[in-house]
């Protein structure tokens, strides 16, 4: 009677062993893996170790997050959000390059923040960084929203903006300006140089008491010795036509010189001639190699012309018909006499009969009926 107690106990031993084996076999340990199938399974079980297998299943991945990639050889499994992020901003054609690209960032991110790196992965992605991001060993992420406004200057694959950005903000931090005033700052710069004109603006040595000019109204700004533009130079630029002129090519701002065409029209039919223009828009280069005034003088603004009139000098223009006709009648059209003889102390200027500045007609004709100089009218 034990012996076949025992036989029957060895019988239910080998049966449970056997259903348990056969159990284990069916046992899918990829069902909670939302997507399986036959298919993607078998690529799971091929290009996956067992390391990656045990993450998908412990973090229940859906397959179609990572399957478009895992025959890669630079797939990892643990970075497959950051290339679904990459990959949405449709940057990357190929696969193999944006997986080698993402990688690379992943472990730059690890090393400089360790296991924390999901904020400013997306901070990349969201102000389209990656690429400055991995190409500049300089790169600062309190100075993003600095970055945005001066990429705009360079070319998409030129990233010495980073370093130069960088540069900026430490002189604008030494000014013990806020983070607000910097990057009004940087706006305005933007709107009114290009890169290298920026970078005259901010690193060359400044005339004792001067100042750097960020943003230049072109009607109304004074620029002297105590207030630098840098390499400026107006956005549109007309070549002076049909005004006789000393040099064939001399250019003004458009709507300046439109008016000053005007002008000269009204002045020829009301004195059967016309002033000269001898000098017009001077580039900073031309200032530079003509003495000290580079980024000191309104001539740059494009909007301010030397006038005389045919065989007389400088010094005798005062005393031509054609001064009187200006002094009478330019206001109509937009310019003043920048520097007239009784404002010196004003302007800190010597009286020069023959400089006129376009201001256009409402503050031309404000200062005529007041006997005010620009400086005044600033005031």
């Amino acid at each position: 009677m034990k012996l076949k107690r025992w036989h029957l106990y060895g019988i239910a031993f080998i049966c449970f062993i056997l259903a348990f084996t056969a159990l284990n076999y069916k046992y899918d340990r990829f069902y909670r893996v939302n997507g399986i199938n036959n298919d993607n399974r078998a690529l799971i079980e091929r290009y996956l170790d067992k390391q990656e297998q045990n993450y998908l299943i412990d973090n229940a991945i859906p397959v179609n997050q990572f399957i478009d990639y895992i025959t890669y050889d630079q797939f990892k499994l643990q970075n497959y959000t950051y290339y679904n992020s990459l990959r949405k901003v449709k940057t990357y054609s190929d696969l193999s390059v944006l997986l080698d690209e993402t990688n690379k960032i992943v472990d730059k991110l690890t090393v400089e923040f360790g296991n924390h790196i999901d904020t400013n992965f997306n901070l990349l992605i969201k102000n389209n960084l990656a690429f400055a991001y991995l190409n500049s060993e300089y790169f600062d992420f309190d100075n993003i929203e600095y970055y945005q406004l001066l990429r705009t200057l360079y070319d998409d694959s030129d990233y010495n903006y980073i370093a130069l950005t960088n540069r900026y903000v430490s002189i604008f931090e030494e000014e013990n300006l806020t983070s607000r005033i910097i990057y009004h700052h940087f706006k305005s710069m933007i709107d009114t140089y290009d890169a290298n004109g920026v970078a005259t603006l901010m690193t060359n040595t400044l005339k004792d008491g001067a100042k750097r000019l960020y943003k230049i109204d072109l009607m109304k700004q004074v620029v002297n010795n105590q207030t630098f533009i840098s390499s400026y130079q107006p956005k549109k630029l007309t070549m002076i036509a049909d005004i006789p002129r000393l040099s064939y090519t001399m250019y003004l701002q458009d709507e300046a010189y439109n008016q000053l065409k005007s002008m000269y029209k009204a002045m020829n039919t009301e004195l059967d001639h016309g002033f000269i223009v001898s000098k017009a828009y001077t580039s900073y280069d031309v200032l530079s190699l003509e003495g000290d005034q580079a980024g000191y003088s309104e001539m740059q603004l494009g909007t301010s012309v030397i006038l005389k009139k045919k065989g007389i000098s400088d010094q005798d223009f005062n005393q031509t018909d054609v001064y009187q006709w200006l002094i009478n009648h330019s206001y109509e059209y937009g310019y003043i006499l920048r520097y007239p003889q009784d404002k010196e102390a004003v302007t800190g200027h010597g009286y020069d009969a023959t400089c006129f500045r376009y201001v256009g007609i409402d503050i031309a004709t404000s200062l005529h009926q007041n006997q005010l100089a620009l400086e005044e009218y600033q005031e």
